[in-house]
This record gives structure tokens, sequence and C-alpha cells, in this order.
């Protein structure tokens, strides 16, 4: 039988407030409830559930996926995405993925590893001996160039300032889209709202830019995503992408794709430089390879990858899901109205004790053969899972192993400072710098 619990407030309009101040507060103040199913509700407006254990999470997003759509505040974040993967429905989200799935095999994961490794050695060439860098800053750099060079063929760096503002603003604007209620809001001629508008402009210009030289030289080879893109043809109609769909689906994998894993590399980092025992098995193994990195020795890296797994468990970049019931359903065997908000948080399922052993421990073993089939499957969610699960999850494992592989080669980071406490928006990453001091191995 589900537990289900109710928010102790009849109106919990404070805990509104709360999201809008911090939103990792208003879910912890939900995840203090307890139970399986936390429901808050208040009269006249849309009800909201956080969902809390791993089986009603598969419910959500496997048995009655097609009872579900995104939730609400993804409407805001289709003003910078566009209707990409990330933000569309079905059956533009169907065919759409499945026109894209070629680009993400391993044939081409294959390709776009050796460009990782290129681009992590140059980042690593930037670092001197003894001098401070942000590591956040780097990855977020580093993550930028690696998307732009495999998305466009191009270094999209070469317009940095632009771009960097660009995505910057757009992050901003991002951090309120899940809020409860934000829908509300979207349409107002807010700071936030106009500084959407004004960031998908810049990056608009950017990729349309890129759009239109390709169209103009068809004949011309590229082996990058965004060729497969505009090579893509349903198999049915043999139609291609608009450009505008084009558009959506390479402003989603820049954004998306780029943010994320430089927040998941950026608490990596700090968590090596936290564990010694830890950074001198990692060194232990990437010096084993004997030469740099490559996509072919992914399966020699294992340790590496249960590092880069544990990381992503304690601060999981896409911290917090959102979806919104399309109609009366049930979870469990609790009865969700159409219009509910459901929420659920790997953040908090990642560290809940009913499912893992010392959560709030450090432990990369957690992630060996043996003790991932003792797990339960959907307690572990950095990429979401089922039909909307991250189309780029592969090429995410790929990027943060190689990264981890080619710096460790090089650098042993220590930390200069404290460490920054968790900004959570749509990805969880460091509010601040996070100060490394590059130490030659």
């Amino acid at each position: 039988m589900t537990d289900v619990r109710r928010f102790p407030a009849r109106f919990p309009f404070d805990l509104t407030l709360t999201f809008l101040r911090d939103m990792r507060a208003g879910i912890a103040r939900l995840n203090a409830v307890g139970g399986d199913l936390v429901e808050v509700s208040a009269p006249g407006l849309p009800g909201l559930v956080l969902v809390r254990h791993p089986d009603l999470v598969r419910e959500v997003l496997v048995d009655r996926n097609a009872d579900v759509t995104k939730a609400r505040g993804l409407r805001l974040a289709a003003r910078i995405l566009g209707h990409g993967l990330l933000t569309s429905e079905p059956p533009v989200h169907t065919r759409q993925r499945k026109l894209m799935l070629p680009a993400f095999h391993h044939g081409r994961l294959r390709l776009y590893g050796q460009t990782m490794v290129n681009l992590a050695r140059a980042e690593a060439d930037r670092w001197a001996e003894g001098e401070p860098v942000d590591g956040a800053a780097a990855m977020t750099r580093l993550a930028l160039a690696i998307a732009g060079r495999t998305l466009f063929g191009a270094d999209v760096l070469s317009d940095a300032d632009r771009v960097s503002e660009a995505v910057r603003e757009s992050m901003v604007a991002f951090d309120r889209t899940q809020y409860p209620f934000s829908d509300k809001l979207m349409w107002l001629p807010t700071q936030a709202n106009r500084t959407a508008d004004r960031a998908r402009q810049s990056l608009d210009a950017v990729v349309y830019g890129l759009i239109d030289e390709r169209r103009a030289a068809p004949h011309e080879s590229h082996d990058d995503l965004l060729a497969m893109l505009l090579e893509a043809r349903n198999e049915d109609t043999g139609e291609g992408m608009t450009d505008e769909e084009v558009r959506d689906e390479a402003m989603t994998l820049l954004l998306a794709g780029h943010e994320t894993t430089a927040a998941a590399l950026a608490w990596t980092w700090l968590l090596i430089a936290q564990h010694p025992e830890v950074e001198a098995q990692l060194h232990a193994e990437v010096d084993a390879l004997g030469g740099p990195p490559s996509f072919d020795a992914l399966d020699r890296l294992s340790y590496t990858r249960q590092v880069f797994a544990e990381s992503m468990r304690l601060y999981p970049p896409a911290w917090v899901v959102g979806r919104e019931a399309a109609r009366d359903m049930t979870l469990g065997d609790h009865p969700i109205p159409a219009r509910t908000m459901i929420l659920f948080a790997p953040a908090g399922i990642h560290r809940d004790p009913r499912f893992w052993e010392a959560p709030d421990v450090f432990r990369p073993e957690r992630f060996e053969a043996e003790a991932r089939v003792k797990r339960h499957k959907f307690a572990y969610l950095p990429f979401s899972v089922g039909r909307r699960g991250c189309i780029g999850e592969q090429f995410a494992w790929a990027e943060g192993v190689l990264v981890m592989a080619t710096i460790a080669q090089r650098w042993r980071l220590r930390m200069a400072g404290p460490a920054p406490d968790a900004h959570a928006s749509v990805t969880l990453r460091p509010a601040g710098s996070l100060p490394l001091v590059p130490e030659a191995r």
C-alpha cells in the first residue's frame, strides 16, 4: 500500500514562497514529510505531489508515461529551446527522437571521443603549476567547446563573448522554469522573460547562421551532429527537418548537453580533491593506460566511470524532474487528478537511506557490477529513464570519463578555498567559483 502523506498546511502559500527563494529548500521541506508520496493542495489551485519511491518513479516514467506530459515549467524553457526533445510532446517527440537516434550510435560516439580528448587536453594546457583555476568555469568552458565542436563541427568559442553571455543569460532565465505555478508568470514583461528573449535572439543568430551555411553548400561533407540533423529523413515520408526543427534540436543539445556535463564534472573534481584515496586509485587506473585515453579504452576505465557515477549520485545535474497528469490517473493505489504537478527529485532519492547505505558518503565502489545488480533500478536516475530518458546519455558518460582521464593523467587538483554551495535551478551546479590548484604529476 502506498504511504501517502499530506504536506501539513491547508493553505501552503509559504511553501510557494520557499520555492521562489530556494528550490532545494522547497523540495527539502517536502522530503522531510516522508512516505512514498507527499501531497500538496490548496483551494482553487492544481495539486502537487512529490514522488519519493522508485516504484512510483517507474510508474510515472514507464508504466503510465502516456498519462503524463512535461511539467508546466518547461513551457518557459521552450522560449529558449523551442520544441526540441526536452520540451516537445508526442507525436513530435516520438518522430524527432527516432530521427536523431542515429547521431548517438556507437560508431558516432567513437568519432566524438577523440574530439573530447583533444579539447580536454587543450583545456589542461591552459593551466599552470600552482596557479588557481576556477574548476566550475573551466568545466563550463570545456563542455561548451565539446558541445560546439561535436554539434556544429565548429569552435563556438570563436564567438566566445556573445555565445557565453547568451548561454549564461539562458541559465538565469531557466532558474524559475521548474517553480510551481511559474506558467502564470511566463508571459508577463518581467526581467527574466526579457532576458530569455534576448538570449534566444543572440543564440538564434549563431545557430541559424550555421544552418544557412550548410544549406548553401549541400555537397560539402561534415561529420558532426548538425550534419546528421540536416540529413535525417523520415523513413515513411522521406521528409527532413525544417530549419526551425533543426534549430530547436541543436539548441537543446547545445544548452542542455553542455550545462549538465559541466556541472557533473565540476562536482566530480571537488569530490576527488576531498578524497585522496579515491584520487590515488583513479590515477593508478589512468596511468595504466600507457597512453592517451580513447573511446576504445573506455572499458579499461571502469573505476573512473564509478567515480563519475557516484558524483552524479550525490550531485545529479538534473536534480528534480517534473511531469503533469494529462488525465485522472493513479500512482500506486493513490488517485492523482488531472493537471496535478508530479515532481520527483533524484537528488532526494539518491540520498534516501531506504535505498542507499550511508547515503551521504562518497563511495565509488557502489557502482561495481555486483553492487549495481542489487540496487533498485529506479533508485539511480541521473539521466531519467523511459521514452523520455536523455538521448545523449551515452555521449555524456563518454565525455565525463574521457575528460576525467585526460586531465587526471596531467594534473592533481587541490582545493584552494572553501567548497561552493550548490545552486539549484534547472541543474544543480556550484553556486560560485570552485577554486582548484593544479599540481603537475
